[in-house]
């Protein structure tokens, strides 16, 4: 019996001091490093920045795009006892598949180019916007440290207090079995 409460008592003693290797200074470390929301908001700062660049792109600079069709009409002809599949059969007198008179193929490409002119003020604006957007990421960034800096800060205390009332209660519990075996030894 006894050495089964002396295992137990150095399994609780050595539980209870195995988290105590690292400072609130880690945890608080750990804390930001791992924070969720945190990392929203550092995405927000770098989606921001990402929409920026591709403002100034939108608003700055020129453009060139290019674009096209080519419509054909395949027709499955009958010539000279056997069948064939023509792309575009203009000429066939026997065949499978559309009316060559209604749709004929063609071919269209194009390119456009796109030169903004009173682009740079609408970029000005998007700019200041993108830098209030920031500017706001950056305060929710801090403030979130600051409300986790906090939290960490008051269960590191709690569990401070847990383990000193636990060390006050053991205390208690071994003085009062000193005293019930003196009580014993005198009786």
């Amino acid at each position: 019996m006894k050495h089964i409460l002396l295992f137990l008592a150095s399994y609780v003693l050595g539980v209870a001091t195995y988290g105590q290797g690292y400072s609130l200074s880690c945890y608080i470390k750990a804390a930001k490093q791992y924070s969720p929301l945190l990392y929203d908001y550092r995405n927000q700062l770098q989606i921001e920045q990402a929409e920026l660049r591709r403002l100034k792109a939108l608003y700055t600079r020129s453009r060139l795009e290019l674009n096209g069709d080519y419509l054909f009409v395949p027709v499955l002809t009958k010539g000279g006892g056997q069948t064939s599949f023509q792309w575009n059969a203009q000429d066939a007198t026997d065949y499978y598949g559309y009316d060559l008179g209604e749709s004929s193929g063609h071919l269209h490409a194009g390119a456009t180019w796109t030169q903004p002119f009173l682009g740079h003020s609408s970029y000005k604006v998007a700019q200041e916007q993108s830098r209030i957007n920031m500017d706001m990421a950056r305060n929710h960034i801090r403030l979130e440290e600051n409300q986790l800096e906090r939290a960490v800060t008051e269960q590191y205390l709690l569990c401070l207090l847990d383990q000193t009332q636990i060390a006050f209660a053991d205390s208690i519990d071994a003085l009062l079995k000193r005293q019930t075996s003196l009580v014993r030894q005198l009786a």
